[in-house]
């Protein structure tokens, strides 16, 4: 999205019905302005690559059209943001603005039929709200695709979104006497409070560790570490099918190997994202190494999401409360997983002792301050970061609604999840984005490849590889700490 956006304001009327007064809907939280974050999104938002992402539900059983209808309408009067359109409003910038009886697009198909979004993905939040269903569905099985503009929500928010539309059809379609979802109060109100974090500074930052003092070292830190991009393999000209929307490759670890990965964890001290962010490292490095020039003087980076949320945020509807953290290492320091295990270990234990996430976004508040300028910045042909790694953890967890379980799977009425995958957006030079949760003991892999770089083959490979780096693991010992690469 260009420039007019952020500083002009729009003429055309909404498509999906007319913003409601700010008196009548949630007090006075309407006309809502714009946090840093969500201006940033809307900024860097393009035809090629959109600021959205998606989440797909898989449900066992027959799914009831007309239930599943009522109860998206249901759970959009609980995230005010998710039925809302963006406007400027005199004398208080660009806001969001809840629209009047919103049609979020809904398609069904009992065919199988591939998933096209309208406006080439892209979701124009001045005409639209941030949101898209699509459901494939047969009398035994029901797939749910899910598309959600990032400036609305961050994939937590989502994943709140479809626990409420969830707990809501089951409670519509229990059986009497049987156990039905809970939903949890949720507070409007709380939305004013997504941007804001603790002002509480923890007690490992010291004065010498100040907010600008820190913000000028990651910034220098950033610019000079220029990542190499993941390898296009299409340079090549290697023939195969293109990937289609939402352009995703899946994978599950089944149980038993994710306890090992749980058990080797713990024996090194280290958490299970670590262990996924060391295996990424060690894929862009072999995939560079196959299809680019893998100079191991090279540097990596992943972009790593982390929540910002705080109690303040509790039973806060659907919002974006994220930032990122960049980890970058050379390429050649792959070739000693321990040690470098251990050094990720130390950065993200840092990211969560002492809110790192936070320098993210008081940068962003700066930033965007200057709509011009950021816009330019984004279009830059650079790479910012080679790939996005997301992890969610336990996906049931992040339900604020609760679900009666069978065999450690949630209860919906009369269809059960039977799993819940998401897809982070890549950006331009960002051609990989993975995103990982574990649900019913299994960890669901989600690698969305940039369709523009790979094809589907592509796509499958790289997919294997890193799952083969997670398995790599387990066999890393002392002995291959000597080795060079």
């Amino acid at each position: 999205m260009g420039p007019p956006l952020i500083d002009e304001p729009t003429t055309e009327p909404a498509k999906e019905g007319n913003a409601l007064p700010a008196e009548t809907f949630a007090g006075e939280l309407f006309p809502l302005p714009l946090s840093p974050f969500e201006r940033y999104m809307i900024a860097d938002d393009s035809n090629d690559y959109p600021m959205a992402f998606v989440l797909t539900v898989i449900l066992k059983g027959r799914l009831q059209r007309d239930v599943f209808q009522q109860s998206v309408l249901f759970a959009l009067k609980r995230h005010p943001l998710l039925m809302s359109r963006i406007s400027q409003v005199r004398s208080h910038g660009w806001c969001w603005l809840p629209v009047v009886e919103p049609t979020p697009q809904i398609v069904w198909d009992d065919r199988g039929s591939p998933l096209k979004p309208p406006d080439r993905e892209r979701i124009d939040l001045a005409q639209q709200i941030g949101l898209r269903i699509w459901v494939n569905w047969n009398p035994h099985e029901s797939h749910l695709v899910f598309q959600f503009h990032h400036a609305c929500t961050d994939g937590l928010g989502g994943v709140q979104f479809i626990g409420d539309l969830l707990a809501s059809y089951g409670q519509r379609t229990a059986l009497p006497g049987d156990e039905c979802p809970e939903l949890e109060p949720i507070q409007i109100h709380r939305l004013l409070t997504r941007a804001t974090f603790s002002t509480v500074e923890p007690a490992t930052l010291t004065k010498k560790h100040s907010c600008p003092v820190m913000l000028a070292k990651r910034l220098i830190k950033l610019v000079c570490r220029q990542p190499v991009p993941l390898a296009t393999a299409r340079t090549r000209k290697s023939k195969g099918t293109f990937l289609e929307f939402p352009a995703t490759i899946s994978r599950v670890i089944e149980r038993p190997l994710l306890q090992q990965l749980k058990v080797f964890a713990a024996s090194h001290g280290v958490s299970l994202n670590d262990l996924y962010l060391l295996g990424m490292f060690q894929t862009i490095r072999e995939w560079n190494r196959r299809y680019g020039s893998g100079h191991d003087d090279q540097w990596l980076r992943i972009g790593m999401p982390t929540s910002l949320r705080t109690p303040d945020h509790d039973q806060m509807p659907a919002a974006n409360v994220v930032s990122y953290m960049f980890l970058t290492r050379l390429a050649k320091a792959c070739g000693r997983p321990l040690e470098l295990l251990a050094d990720i270990h130390r950065q993200t234990s840092a990211i969560v002792n002492e809110s790192q996430g936070r320098f993210v976004a008081t940068g962003l508040k700066y930033v965007t301050k200057f709509p011009r300028f950021l816009w330019c910045l984004l279009r830059f042909n650079r790479c910012f970061t080679s790939v996005i790694l997301s992890n969610v953890g336990d996906i049931r967890r992040q339900f604020t609604a609760r679900f009666p379980l069978k065999q450690g799977r949630c209860v919906v009425g009369n269809v059960t999840l039977e799993a819940l995958t998401g897809a982070v957006p890549i950006r331009r030079n960002t051609r990989l984005s993975t995103s990982m949760g574990t649900y019913a003991g299994k960890l669901y892999i989600n690698l969305h490849c940039d369709p523009q770089s790979f094809t589907r083959e592509q796509a499958e490979e790289i997919s294997d590889l890193f799952v083969d780096c997670l398995k790599q693991q387990l066999f890393v010992n002392t002995t291959a700490e000597r080795r060079t690469a």
